[in-house]
């Protein structure tokens, strides 16, 4: 990168403040650490090959330990159990060579993890070759200080190497957290654009559906004022009307069939009896006149009173002789009167202007495009509604990855000055 080259290409240039643009920072990392880095590989693998001298030496102490002889002055006791304990530290030391043994690799996290390997294995070997320790330096103390002083040695020199690296694995640490900061301020501008398209778009949704309602209720304002819905509302009327006068009528037809009442509710439990049965033609008007008398009119009622009067009369019904008069003069009234033809003629009257006014206003369109619009105006209020308050959510959510852009910025801004030591500021 040519910024990089021209800011830290001379010395004296690292002192001045300079900015960096965010999209930047990922290859001024990548420089900086790059070179701060490689200025302690050498250090690292000189301390490896330090180590791998030492190593490399073990064999020979191992050789030296096992053909020793015993100390002129050595306790016999000590002397019996000093071969077992010989080859204990034997096969410990022979695993430190295998455990310990430095990688190819000089990288940071790669020394970290060896340091901490190598201090976890010579660590066991201390603890199990401790006994055996002091075994060894009664019957074998020259070979015993050559073990002691290989030990020390490569734990000194894997402290040596261990103090730098850490610090330097802290210090990449720090530059690998800085880097993920600097993804997740670039993931929340993502996040704050995506928000702000999603904004617009819901703004614009809201736009539509408040047009769409507003010529919705235009176009039913104009329906509710033309002459096809006024004609409608005078048709419904009639048919209100229509349907009154017919209930009407029902009701004066079930008034004059009330006087009998008793007298078709007897001939009713007769004929279900089997005491009198009445023929399937009488059956049916009786039970019309009883449940629906209006459309019992329709049926040769002549026949059928001619039939009742000779049973209220020869007293079959089981009526009191009071309550058999007053049937009877029903009866009489309802044969010489033209009160049930007129009826008859009245209902059907009606019943043939309601026919005609109900088909009439059925071909008529306005009313089920009245609910047609309703029923969208209501669907597209409460879509208007939802949307609304998804767009409240959403805006709330852009104020919050807002502030937290605002703040994760400030903190980039003053991470980097302590990372690097430098004055440096980043442009958003």
């Amino acid at each position: 990168m040519k910024f990089i080259d021209k800011l830290f290409g001379k010395k004296k240039a690292e002192s001045l403040s300079f900015k960096l643009k965010i999209d930047e920072l990922p290859g001024f990392i990548a420089i900086e650490s790059e070179k701060e880095f490689n200025e302690i590989k050498p250090f690292i693998r000189r301390k490896y090959e330090e180590i791998d001298l030492i190593l490399r030496e073990i064999p020979e102490v191992i050789e030296s330990l096992l053909s020793a002889e015993v100390a002129e002055n050595a306790n016999k006791r000590v002397e019996k159990v000093g071969d077992a304990n010989r080859d204990n530290i034997a096969n410990n030391l022979r695993s430190i060579t295998e455990k310990v043994k430095p990688p190819v690799d000089t990288s940071i996290q790669s020394a970290f993890d060896f340091c901490i390997n190598a201090k976890s294995a010579l660590k066991t070997v201390r603890d199990n070759t401790h006994r055996s320790q002091l075994y060894i330096k009664a019957i074998y103390p020259a070979e015993s200080q050559k073990i002691i002083s290989t030990l020390a040695n490569i734990e000194d020199l894997v402290d040596e190497l261990f103090v730098p690296v850490r610090d330097k694995k802290d210090r990449q640490d720090s530059f690998d957290k800085f880097s993920e900061e600097i993804g997740n301020y670039k993931r929340i501008q993502v996040q704050i654009q995506d928000s702000h398209t999603r904004i617009e778009h819901l703004g614009s949704r809201i736009d539509s559906i408040k047009k769409d309602i507003h010529d919705t209720k235009n176009r039913l304002n104009g329906l509710e004022n033309s002459q096809d819905f006024e004609r409608a509302k005078r048709l419904e009327a009639d048919v209100n009307t229509l349907k009154e006068q017919l209930s009407n009528t029902d009701h004066d037809i079930q008034r004059i069939f009330s006087p009998l009442s008793k007298v078709f509710s007897r001939m009713e439990k007769q004929d279900k009896s089997e005491i009198c049965v009445l023929s399937p033609e009488h059956r049916k008007i009786l039970e019309k006149i009883t449940h629906d008398p209006a459309s019992a009119l329709e049926h040769d009622l002549e026949s059928f009173f001619a039939e009742v009067k000779p049973r209220i009369e020869n007293g079959s019904l089981g009526l009191k002789d009071q309550m058999c008069e007053k049937a009877l003069k029903q009866v009489d009234k309802l044969h010489s009167s033209e009160a049930l033809a007129s009826l008859r003629e009245q209902r059907k009257e009606y019943s043939l202007q309601l026919e005609k006014a109900m088909s009439e206003l059925n071909s008529l369109r306005v009313y089920r495009d009245k609910e047609q619009f309703v029923q969208q105006i209501s669907r597209d209020e409460h879509m208007l509604k939802s949307t609304e308050l998804e767009l409240d959510t959403e805006k709330k959510r852009l104020d919050t990855l807002t502030e937290e852009s605002e703040l994760l910025g400030s903190g980039l801004n003053m991470e980097i000055k302590g990372l690097f030591e430098k004055d440096i500021e980043i442009e958003y």
